[in-house]
């Protein structure tokens, strides 16, 4: 009996990923899906082309530009709503769904609280006025996969006041 050889599929990149479902998009004439698909690409190389970014399309500056996309349709969704345009609430829920699928699983509390508590492990601080540097160790190591309003709670809770 001969072992099978193992085959590892290499995960597709994000930007490769936003660039085939938009063909996907197009295909089924998936208007909401095209457009904010569209979007998020042109967002995407400009913000390649921005200082500080080398020109490289990575899944960091994917994840960073969704984020960030995402907040923008959470903040027009609470103007729409006050405003009484539900139609425009609904459209723009249906972009931010579109676009969360390029965002990682969001932490739950208490995984934030087990990364913060190790970062404090590892820098052992003197009380809640070592604040600022847990906040620093923590938003780089949970860079992406926590949003800073989380890191911040777990920290505050965590050095105690």
């Amino acid at each position: 009996m001969r072992a099978q050889p193992c085959v590892t599929i290499a995960a597709m990149a994000l930007y490769d990923r936003i660039q085939s479902e938009l063909i996907e998009a197009r295909r089924r004439r998936d208007e909401v899906g095209l457009s904010t698909l569209s979007l998020l690409k042109s967002e995407l190389v400009k913000a390649s082309k921005e200082t500080g970014a080398v020109g490289t399309l990575d899944d960091d500056l994917v994840v960073r530009v969704a984020r960030k996309e995402v907040k923008r349709r959470e903040e027009a969704i609470e103007v729409y709503r006050k405003a009484g345009r539900e139609e425009s609430a609904v459209r723009e829920e249906a972009e931010m769904a579109v676009l969360r699928g390029y965002l990682p699983a969001a932490m739950t509390v208490d995984e934030v609280e087990t990364e913060v508590r190790a970062v404090i492990a590892e820098l052992k601080p003197e009380g809640p006025k070592a604040f600022g540097a847990v906040m620093k160790a923590a938003t780089a190591r949970l860079a992406g996969r926590a949003e800073g309003g989380q890191v911040a709670a777990a920290a505050r809770k965590l050095l105690g006041p």
